[in-house]
């Protein structure tokens, strides 16, 4: 009786295992048989201004408490760095704003006084009332001085975005936008003279980007001699037929969904890491049990 009660459970883990096993692999051969058509719409997403490219510094915004501004009011005396983003994204968009808010901490770049900070909403739905709940989200209570989240109709985002290279899609159906995450540093002329692409920037790139931007003071900029800049996390605007790294090899702010045709990767992925996890613990569990059970056989 008692062996059966121990191979009791021993036989329901290999059922566990295979079952997991098996739904695995078929759920490989369905991720790789997706036609062209479901992919994500990478062709139409990009983040590539030219070099040295003019921002319209007349084009005019609502800002985080619905006054009228125009875009050049935010870099007339320093520099600034261009967000692009919209306040209804539950995904990266925030995670890039909370990434820039720390890399400016740790970098000892004092908003206000060596930049300006401009959150772009690419949404003309968006209002100053979610650009000013965004604007309390992502400073958390702190200083607010120099950061500035600005709404505006189709006509003044285009402009913006048109002169960023910023190219993004819109999926009506479930109300996302599906756009490459980055930054965008502006010299006090409104001129583009670095991007930085993702969601967390290091403190020495952040200020290599903002010196050669002309953004830092002296007493900001001591201690660094040489503006090196990283190659995965920025890189100069682009120049005549240079072509910028592929928008797929930067993280997307959306999903893809293989079987209703839309974009919801990271659901696909996290059931596909459940499923590899439960995996090797069962395996585990299984070898555990065979050894327990060998010393058990050598003990009697």
């Amino acid at each position: 009786m008692s062996r059966g009660i121990q191979a009791a459970p021993r036989a329901l883990a290999r059922f566990i295992l295979r079952s997991a096993l098996l739904a695995l692999l078929l759920g490989l051969p369905h991720a790789s048989t997706a036609t062209p058509g479901e992919l994500p719409p990478v062709d139409r997403i990009d983040f590539a201004p030219t070099a040295g490219a003019l921002l319209p510094a007349d084009t005019p915004f609502l800002d985080e408490n619905a006054q009228r501004v125009r875009l050049g009011d935010y870099w007339r005396a320093r520099a600034a760095i261009v967000v692009p983003a919209y306040y209804g994204c539950s995904n990266l968009c925030t995670t890039v704003l909370h990434g820039l808010a720390q890399a400016l901490v740790n970098s000892r770049v004092r908003v206000g006084r060596d930049v300006e900070i401009v959150v772009l909403s690419i949404d003309p739905l968006d209002a100053p009332k979610a650009a000013n709940a965004k604007k309390r989200d992502v400073l958390a209570g702190g200083a607010d001085t120099g950061w500035h989240f600005l709404t505006g109709d189709a006509a003044s985002i285009d402009a913006v975005t048109g002169a960023l290279g910023y190219r993004y899609a819109y999926d009506a159906d479930h109300r996302e936008y599906a756009h490459a995450s980055g930054v965008a540093v502006v010299s006090s002329e409104g001129r583009v003279t670095r991007t930085l692409n993702g969601v967390a920037f290091s403190p020495m790139s952040l200020r290599a980007a903002l010196l050669a931007a002309g953004g830092l003071t002296t007493a900001s900029a001591n201690g660094l001699k040489t503006p090196a800049v990283t190659a995965v996390e920025n890189r100069p605007a682009v120049t005549g037929e240079d072509r910028a790294p592929p928008p797929a090899r930067w993280l997307l702010c959306y999903h893809y969904d293989p079987h209703t045709g839309r974009y919801t990767f990271a659901a696909m992925n996290a059931v596909r890491l459940v499923a590899i996890v439960v995996l090797l613990a069962l395996a585990a569990y299984v070898l555990r049990s065979r050894r327990s059970e060998r010393r058990a056989a050598r003990r009697s």
